[in-house]
């Protein structure tokens, strides 16, 4: 088991975070706790990664889902996760994202391989 990666973030990771974007995106809000975000001014300041808006959208949708951001009235989200844990699993996720991408890279996409793989597996019937 690699001790930057253990189960707990593993299993953050594939409930969680679908892209390296989204990963990207969580990582920068959790950066700035106390500011509150429009997503234009989110796909501004991630530049130079270009993230489309709907897909900011739909990360924070799940973001929203998974108790790690808080939409206000007038649609601006910050990060604010529910418990300590959360908080410290997604401090794990942004030291990963720093120090290890390679390892996260292949962590977020290693679900989707598969089971892309599997789709071209012979049955036997």
């Amino acid at each position: 088991m690699d001790a930057d990666f253990p189960q707990e973030l593993c299993l953050f990771i594939q409930d969680t975070i679908p892209t390296i974007d989204a990963a990207e995106l969580l990582v920068f809000l959790a950066g700035d706790r106390s500011r509150q975000w429009k997503v234009e001014e989110i796909a501004q300041e991630l530049r130079p990664t270009i993230i489309a808006e709907s897909e900011i959208r739909r990360s924070l949708s799940l973001f929203l889902t998974r108790g790690l951001v808080v939409e206000n009235q007038d649609g601006r989200f910050h990060y604010r996760p529910t418990s300590p844990d959360l908080d410290a699993t997604v401090g794990a996720l942004a030291k990963a994202f720093n120090q290890r991408p390679v390892t996260l890279i292949r962590i977020i996409y290693s679900r989707k391989i598969q089971s892309f793989a599997d789709a071209f597996k012979i049955k036997k019937d």
